[in-house]
């Protein structure tokens, strides 16, 4: 679309409404404070249990400025230029913040905006500091709700283990690949409902409900528009290929991504893997390369992080996998990527220019699988689009390039933009819900 920019968008982006009547004022006045509560408050425990009294003192320090920041922001305080914290993208964010929002205050500034710089400028308070610069403020909360649901963990692991033993048993039989594949993108989708930031109490049994949904075909119900067939073509033609994965949430959801990762390359579909996990801690629940490595690990070896009620039968699928996905690691077939660009100011349409190097390298991709919320916002723009408009033409360049692999996107909407939706399809849905398009319980399955 001609004369685009982050302050110049064809349809308006959400912003907090004045009378509090959206899901955008609803977020920034409750929801996301309370989360920086959450962090401020976890830092402060995790500041008590530290002997360093140098690392105290700072730790005090940095309270502070997490303090200031969510006063600024209950405040309705301009957004303030990030320090440079060493990590190489700093000036790219002051200039988009000079650029189009300069002296725009929290409540102006659209919601991605917003949210974004929140997260950006939280992890510059910590890496700029002397002894808490590694310090994952999300580390906690990820690990825990993980730890707390491996009885859930081995029952989805031992399903799809044995789903994938009948498909290598039969790799002629492309309708049974067909039926397993429908599953394993089902399963995917909505182990994005399971995001930390909007649903922090999860527990063993609402795993395992949501995965007796998904193998009973129950969620199709809650799918407001479903591209499956037609991403199913393009998977059914790729042998060998290389498949993109730009993760989302830590925990289940990227214990899903990697079940079908593991999927695609038993099946021969994938020769390559890569995932696109974030540099630094970003939206209480998304992946970082440290959450990787770590859900890699507790599969292999459950007891070394703290795992109970799991039977023998339970503990040796999971044994099993996991030393498969470490290999799979080892062996370069899966690779992890966590390019700057992901935690970087821009929304997708700008990846051929601001994101130049990253879009190389998923050109060379046969699919690049969009994970949730965050990633879908940034693809359509978190604007205001009319409902039916076409997926294609709202995630605008990138569906243009001649060079460009099939772009997929598997979103629960958390957030009230989006766009692919027919409308019959939206008139149902918001005749059913008025508030469907935000409150995780529906999804997309978008090519």
């Amino acid at each position: 679309m001609a004369g685009f920019a982050p302050n110049n968008t064809p349809f308006p982006p959400l912003v907090a409404a004045h009378d509090g009547s959206n899901f955008t004022y609803t977020s920034l006045h409750d929801r996301v404070p309370h989360i920086l509560t959450d962090v401020i408050n976890d830092f402060y425990a995790a500041v008590q249990r530290t002997d360093s009294v140098d690392a105290v003192a700072e730790g005090k320090q940095l309270t502070g400025l997490l303090s200031k920041l969510k006063h600024e922001m209950v405040t309705d305080k301009p957004l303030t230029p990030l320090d440079d914290d060493g990590t190489g993208d700093i000036a790219e964010w002051n200039h988009w913040l000079a650029e189009y929002f300069s002296g725009g205050t929290w409540y102006s500034t659209p919601f991605l905006a917003w949210e974004t710089y929140m997260y950006r400028r939280i992890a510059t308070i910590f890496r700029k500091s002397q002894f808490w610069n590694t310090y994952d403020y999300f580390a906690t909360k990820k690990e825990d709700t993980f730890r707390a649901s491996m009885v859930a963990v081995a029952k989805l692991c031992a399903r799809v283990d044995a789903l994938t033993q009948e498909t290598v048993a039969d790799l002629g039989n492309s309708t049974k690949q067909h039926l397993a594949f429908v599953e394993m993108l089902q399963a995917s989708l909505w182990g994005n409902q399971t995001d930390l930031s909007m649903f922090p109490d999860l527990s063993n049994e609402k795993l395992e409900e949501m995965q007796a949904r998904i193998s009973s075909g129950e969620n199709n119900s809650k799918l407001a528009a479903n591209d499956t067939d037609r991403i199913w073509k393009i998977v059914s033609q790729v042998h060998g290929g290389r498949v993109d994965i730009v993760l989302d949430n830590s925990g289940f959801e990227l214990l899903q991504d990697v079940l079908l990762a593991h999927w695609l390359v038993a099946a021969g579909i994938a020769a390559k893997v890569v995932f696109h996990p974030k540099r630094i801690p970003w939206y209480v629940s998304d992946v970082t390369n440290t959450d990787f490595h770590w859900l890699v690990d507790a599969i292999q070896s459950p007891a070394s992080v703290g795992a109970t009620g799991l039977s023998t039968a339970d503990e040796r699928v999971l044994q099993g996998l996991g030393a498969r996905w470490n290999e799979l690691l080892n062996a370069g077939v899966w690779e992890l990527h966590d390019e700057l660009f992901w935690t970087g100011p821009y929304g997708y349409r700008y990846l051929p220019t601001k994101g130049a190097d990253v879009w190389a390298g998923l050109t060379n991709s046969d699919m690049v699988i969009f994970k949730g919320d965050l990633n879908y916002r940034k693809l359509v723009y978190d604007l205001q689009w009319p409902v039916s408009t076409p997926f294609v033409d709202a995630i605008g360049p990138i569906a243009d390039d001649p060079t460009a692999p099939a772009i997929v996107a598997l979103r629960t909407s958390k957030c009230d933009t989006i766009a692919g939706v027919e409308p019959q399809r939206a008139n149902e849905l918001f005749a059913q819900r008025k508030d469907w398009m935000y409150s995780g319980e529906y999804g997309v399955i978008q090519l």
